[in-house]
This record gives structure tokens, sequence and C-alpha cells, in this order.
């Protein structure tokens, strides 16, 4: 006999039902999962005063609806259960309720990426069949005050459900369903190119300075900008007109340049990403870029999305073997910087060889086109082997802008509504407190590599203003560490902002109780920032899980170093999680050694035991070492016995503890 949750709502001493005057959260719908080995929140509104009576497993639990209409009951902790309960509102029914363990998943674009986008998409989605498994996307709505519900619902895990799902997510998931062999539940609320200052309650982020000026410049700037943007059209037109830089129509000598059989032995060939002063221009002007692609069989008669990433100046015509697939022009807020997406037709695209045009008008020559080849989107199998080269002709070209121009050009309000200080916890967290939750994981921190110095106070606000939000306690929190990213590093000397960022994560984790760390700094693709291999990070993120949350008995983590000693004109390096330490093809790579004058060169290194030695004859007298120590440390391969890579350190900047 299936056990009932009947909520019953009076109205003084009627006995009359009023559905529609009681509201619940979308959070309370059918295949819904509830925590166990918990007070379960149960919430809605309904009218001022009247008395809710909520009925669960043997639980009689009454509460009195306040004066604004808010009611909560908390249930008594629940066992794990895959039973399909009924939960009942008056007459309206939800189906299937069960209870496990809910983890809340946010972060930015590598924790939105969906299923369908990752490695092996077809065949992971064909095998997605776990009922038990419970999946509800939040979606993305920033706001500027905290929002009381979201829109979503929940779903079983299905090839049918699971494509558009969150990948990292899915896969973190699965990992632990299969593990446990209890219900697990995952709250997806993640928005791509996001900050974590967007993700954090406003009267957290006031209580430090920094953060509080931030936030009030941005919401001021949100607030004002459909005005803004009225207004810009009006002066950019004018002083377009002004200084003679409108965007005129194709001229006769440019028509046909877009088709396909056109004879370009007179256009030069340049390489992208460039500014147009980069590729011979005095001035603005109207410049015109060609890209020959060979497309495969399969691709033939095929649809796809051409991007053009983020043509600097807004005037642009594309054009995909001589017909016009999209333009741009008038589009504010995102007037000088946009990111084009063009859908080629089917009856464009054709086996073999295809022709790209893009007609730019720029008002000077400044701007560019920060173009990839692998960044196209073509439909080939292997992204990665397409070229930057394009071929470049100059249709025309402005006068010159003196200073007094360039300074007088209007400006565009062209902040995202997305990046704005804690309007996402507004629209996609705050709505979601109390309910019940195991813990949470996130990955995000490529927005704020630029200002990796306020990460980890930044994220040590957010963790600890969430946990007192939600009232359960110092719940966990389950970090992913940034993946490699970008070109190989080759220079020693100048590793980028991303070492930074990770090493902040590792110092939240170190002085945040409660909190972990997954490491997957082999797991990048240096094509994308968006690699697809989010099994392995899933699975990553599960195994700390069950080590660090559900004390099982097994190794989480590669390598983490702790001290160091200096013998002469070499380092030993002292680490822990070293059983059975070993780097895979050969020696271990990218480490860097470095004397008191800070030059780091590449450095020789050797495994004995549980420490490594390195070296360099470039540093006789050596005092630092670094290892992954770039936005892509290419190669790097020391790992413990359990095949867990080390995480990047550095020793001139000592870790706090190594947990």
């Amino acid at each position: 006999m299936l056990r009932l949750l009947r909520l019953v709502v009076l109205l003084g001493t009627s006995t009359a039902l009023h559905a529609a005057e009681l509201t619940l959260p979308a959070l309370f719908t059918n295949h819904m999962i509830l925590q166990r080995e918990a007070a379960v929140p149960v919430w809605g509104w309904a009218g001022a005063g009247e008395e809710i009576i909520v009925e669960f497993a043997g639980q009689t639990k009454t509460a009195k609806a306040d004066v604004s209409g808010k009611w909560m009951v908390k249930l008594e902790p629940l066992a794990a259960s895959a039973e399909p309960r009924e939960m009942r509102i008056g007459a309206r029914v939800i189906n299937d309720v069960i209870v496990g363990d809910v983890w809340l998943c946010s972060g930015q674009s590598n924790m939105t990426m969906a299923v369908s986008d990752s490695a092996d998409a077809e065949q992971e989605t064909a095998a997605a069949t776990f009922p038990a498994l419970r999946i509800f996307t939040v979606t993305a709505n920033p706001t500027l005050t905290p929002a009381p519900d979201v829109k979503g619902q929940w779903d079983r895990c299905s090839p049918q459900t699971i494509g558009n799902f969150s990948a990292t997510a899915y896969y973190f998931g699965r990992g632990l369903h299969r593990e446990l062999n209890v219900p697990i539940g995952l709250l997806h609320s993640s928005v791509g190119g996001t900050p974590a200052e967007a993700w954090t309650r406003l009267g957290a982020l006031r209580t430090l300075p920094p953060f509080a000026q931030r936030a009030d410049k941005e919401i001021a700037e949100i607030s004002r900008q459909q005005e803004d943007n009225r207004q810009f059209l009006i002066t950019r037109a004018a002083w377009e007109e002004k200084f003679g830089v409108q965007p005129p129509p194709i001229a006769v000598a440019a028509q046909g340049w877009a088709a396909a059989s056109l004879d370009t032995k007179e256009w030069k060939t340049v390489t992208l990403p460039a500014r147009w002063a980069n590729l011979g221009a005095k001035t603005g002007g109207v410049f015109w870029l060609r890209k020959e692609v060979v497309l495969p069989a399969a691709a033939a008669g095929q649809p796809f999305s051409l991007s053009l990433n983020w043509i600097s100046e807004q005037y642009d015509t594309a054009f995909f073997n001589g017909i016009e697939v999209g333009r741009a022009d008038h589009e504010a807020p995102n007037f000088y910087n946009k990111q084009r997406s063009y859908r080629i037709p089917a009856t464009a695209v054709k086996a073999g060889r295809n022709v790209i045009a893009v007609r730019i008008v720029s008002a000077t020559h400044l701007a560019g086109m920060w173009q990839w080849g692998h960044a196209l989107g073509l439909p080939v199998a292997d992204r990665g082997a397409i070229d930057n080269e394009w071929l470049m002709k100059t249709e025309s070209l402005f006068p010159p802008l003196s200073a007094a121009a360039l300074q007088a050009r209007p400006k565009v309000n062209n902040l995202p509504f997305r990046n704005v200080s804690a309007a996402l916890y507004n629209g996609m967290i705050h709505p979601l407190i109390p309910f019940g939750l195991k813990g949470a994981v996130w990955y995000q921190g490529e927005s704020n590599a630029p200002r990796h110095q306020e990460y980890r106070a930044l994220m040590s606000l957010l963790i600890g203003d969430w946990r007192a939000q939600w009232g359960q306690g110092d719940f966990p929190f389950v970090l992913q560490q940034l993946v490699n990213n970008g070109a190989p590093a080759k220079d020693p000397q100048q590793p980028g902002s991303w070492p930074l960022l990770r090493e902040a994560q590792t110092q939240i984790i170190a002085t945040v109780p409660n909190t972990s760390l997954a490491i997957g700094i082999e797991l990048g693709d240096p094509l994308t920032i968006h690699p697809k291999n989010k099994q392995a990070v899933g699975q990553r993120l599960a195994l700390v899980a069950l080590e660090k949350v559900y004390a099982r008995a097994i190794e989480s983590s590669g390598p983490r170093f702790i001290s160091m000693k200096i013998e002469g004109a070499t380092i030993r390096l002292q680490f822990t999680h070293a059983t059975g330490l070993t780097a895979p093809g050969g020696r271990p790579k990218n480490f860097l050694i470095a004397g008191a004058d800070q030059k780091f060169a590449w450095a020789d290194a050797q495994i004995f035991g549980e420490t490594v030695i390195v070296s360099s004859p470039q540093v006789p007298q050596p005092s630092t070492v670094r290892y992954a120590w770039a936005d892509n440390p290419a190669g790097c391969n020391l790992t413990n016995g359990a095949g867990l890579p080390a995480a990047p350190f550095r020793t001139d900047e000592p870790p706090i503890n190594s947990k």
C-alpha cells in the first residue's frame, strides 16, 4: 500500500478545499526526490492564516500560513527509498516521489554543457536508463530582487530526458548512484560565462567593500541599460555621419566577392585572430575575408551553425557558397563585440570544397576579427585540423579618425544581466532554499581567472552564505578545479592566470570546513574551453564525494605537495596521496625550477619512492619549484598508483595544508 503525502488547506472551520489559493514551488512536482536522513522542508503559499496539514510516511505535520501567505513544515528524517509514493495537494496528485540524496550542481559553462554535447553522446544517451536518478534543471533567470520560485521540473533519468541535462552533473550523479545504490537527485542551476559574484547573495557581497562597490555599480548599470541603448542607437548614427564612417552599400567592384567561383589570386593570405591594423590597414573601412573549407560526404545536405567568433564592430554580412546566411548591424547592447552564429541551410552545404565569405565594416583599423579555425563549428571529424588562414581584400577605406573623434565615440551599455552581482543568486539559488540537500558541486572559475586574487575570499563568502541561508549546517561543497586550457605552455616565465585561480581553489578547501576538490589538470582540450570528456570530470567529482562525504575507503586525490628540501643543486619534494607514485610515459614532466632570482627553467625530475627530485643545469642554486604551473601544462604526468594526477603547486606559495 502506498504511503500518502497529503496537504489539505482549510479555510477557518470550513472543510472546503481551495486549491486555487494553494501554491507550491516548482520543486514539488512529479518524480520529486526528497533528502534522506534529514528534516525535510515542505513549503508553499496559501491565504494568510490558513492551516496546512501535511501527512507522509505515518507523520502528520501542521503549519499556518503567515501574513504573507508563506507556510512551511519539516518532516522527520526519512530512510532512503526508491518506492514511488503519492503527494496529494487537495484534488491534485504529485506522483512518484522517492527518497535519497539531493545534490545542487552549479557554476558556469562547463557545468552547463549538456550530455548531448559531451563525448560519446549517442551511446551515453542510449544507456541513460536510471529511474531512481532524478534531474531538475533550473531555467536561467537573472533578477535584481530575490525571486519566489524557479521554472523547471523533475524528470527520471532516461534516454528521452538526459540529452539536454548537465553532463558534469549527470556523470557525477551516475557515479554516486551506481556505487551507493540509493536514489540520487540532481538540482542543476548554472549559466555559462558567469562570475561567482553573480551567484552570491547581495547582502553577503556588501560585507566586503570591493564586492559591494562592484555590485552597486553593476546594479545601477543594468537598471539603466534599456534607456542607455535606446540613446546609443541615436548617438551612434550621428557620430558615424559626423566622421564619415557610415556603413556603405556593397561597391560595384565588390559585387561577386562572395561567390564560390571567384578568382582570388589578388587576395592576400592573413592569419586570424587579428586587428585590421596588423593586417596592413591604416584606417577603418570595409574588409572582406574568405576561407575555403573541405567538408566530408556525410555533411552534404545537412544544415549546421557557422560560428564567427567575436567580430569587433557590429556591421557584418556572412555568405556561404555565395548565399547570404546572416548579418548583424543594429543590435544593442552587443554592438562592439558579439559572437555570431549563422544557420547554414541544407541546400547550401556540399561535400568537398565550400567557401565562407564575410564582409565587415569597421570604423577603425584597431578593430578586427577574433576567429580560430577550430571554432567555426564546421561539420568535420577533426575541427582541430582546420587552420587559421583566410584570404583578405579591402573594398574601401574610411578617413582616419582623430583622437578626439575616437574619444567622442558613443559607448554602449553591454553589461550581460547574467554577470550582474547577485542576479543569478536571486533568480536561481534563492528560490531553491531551503529544499533538503546532501551537498553542492561547483564547477566555475574561468570567468574569475582575471581577478584570481579575489577568488578565495569570494568563494569562501559564497559557500558560507549559501550554508547560512539554507540553515542545514555546513553541508559538503565539492569544487572542480579548472582543467588545462589553451595552447600548451612554452615559456616558463609566463604561467597565465589559470594556475593562480587553481591555487585559490586549493586554498579554499584548505580553509573552509567540509569542502573538497577534484583535480582534472589533464582532462582539458587545447582547442576549446569546453572539453567534451565530462565523463572523467564527473567520475573524479564522484570519487571525491564517495571518500570525503560517504566515507568510502578509496583514494580520490592524486599526489598533493606538502614540503620541500634543498639538497645541493637539487630539490626533493614530498607529497601526500603518493602511494605508487609514478609518471606514465617516462620521467615526470612540466616541472619548473628557479633560484633566488625567480628565473624559471624547465627541470629534470626523477621519482624516488614517494618523493620527486628536480634539478636543472641552468639553476645551480635552486630555491623554488613549480609543477603544472600554466594555463595548459600539456604533458604533466605525475600520478599515484590509483592513476590520479598530481595537483598543480608552487613551493614559493606553500599550501596551507594538504587535505
